[in-house]
């Protein structure tokens, strides 16, 4: 299973045209975390399943968006928790987002909203900001892919519910 990630295109819808077009392989799934919910109205997605949650910036006079702020949804058999961040602050750490994370018994969790690319993984057994995971937590920001150096993330999810983490850029 192959997931594309992206967050925060702020009206380059281009960018992310290019990230599609660069992929050897079509991706399964794509997800948006917010910030240029109506840059996917140009989108061409036939056939790749799409989900996608609202960013602060998405709600305006000339966008009605009905997409919400958080979205938890199962792909390749994983548990995905899926936000922009704004409402976790996430600007001045991960500790609330995480800890939701936890609580729901997401096994991935994705945000955007910083611009900032970010990969964490957290063993079971581990500990992450003060509690002791019974299974893997897998954290992503994929940064923006409207910024001048644009990314995005890329989500790998075996058969046998491997994941690798990893990001593009151009």
């Amino acid at each position: 299973m192959n997931i594309l990630v992206f967050s925060d295109s702020h009206g380059r819808y281009e960018k992310i045209r290019y990230a599609l077009e660069k992929q050897i392989k079509k991706p399964d799934a794509v997800i948006f975390l917010g910030d240029g919910l109506a840059d996917w109205e140009k989108i061409e997605l036939e056939g790749i399943r799409f989900y996608s949650v609202s960013g602060n910036c998405d709600r305006t006079l000339f966008f009605e968006c009905s997409e919400p702020d958080e979205r938890t949804v199962t792909v390749g058999g994983l548990k995905i928790m899926m936000v922009h961040g704004h409402k976790y602050s996430v600007k001045s750490g991960l500790g609330q987002l995480v800890f939701s994370a936890i609580e729901k018994g997401a096994d991935i969790v994705l945000f955007g909203h910083t611009h900032e690319k970010l990969e964490l993984v957290f063993k079971s057994g581990e500990e992450c900001f003060g509690r002791i995971l019974d299974k893997n937590l897998y954290i992503m920001n994929p940064g923006s892919i409207g910024d001048y150096r644009s990314s995005w993330g890329n989500i790998e999810i075996d058969k046998n519910r491997r994941v690798l983490l990893s990001h593009g850029e151009h």
